[in-house]
């Protein structure tokens, strides 16, 4: 999953770059900005030449590992508050009906369960009687 991760962060600056310049950057162009952003935004610093290795691997279809810390600071990139968001976000469009379904049936439960007042009105009511006494 960091793969596609790093992949779609890289396309993101990819979009930025293009909309705010109209000139295609580079990997490396696009590395120093998203190791930019890192150091700004999420006060750490993770280099270029790190994030283009990271993406060249990912581009060419292999396994890419990140540290939680690098991964986060991505995500948050991307618009996400953290990688777990990234990842139920991925899981919403790799399988929408699944996830849809899940949602009502959570729903559901959700209006099953009765909440405290109900239960205490539940409960006055069978006990009226011994109330009064």
């Amino acid at each position: 999953m960091h793969k596609e991760l790093v992949l779609s962060a890289f396309e993101k600056a990819k979009k930025e770059v293009k909309e705010a310049t109209g000139v295609t950057m580079s990997i490396t162009g696009l590395s120093k900005k998203i190791s930019d952003y890192m150091m700004d935004e999420c006060r750490f610093q993770y280099h270029e030449k790190s994030l283009r290795n990271k993406y060249n691997i990912a581009a060419s279809g292999e396994i890419v590992e990140l540290k939680s810390s690098v991964a986060n600071c991505l995500c948050n990139y991307l618009g996400y508050e953290n990688y777990a968001d990234f990842i139920l976000e991925r899981e919403k469009e790799m399988n929408p009906i699944e996830t849809a379904e899940a949602e009502i049936i959570e729903s559901q439960q959700i209006r099953k369960q009765s909440s405290m007042g109900e239960k205490l009105k539940i409960v006055i009511q069978k006990n009226k009687v011994t109330l009064f006494f």
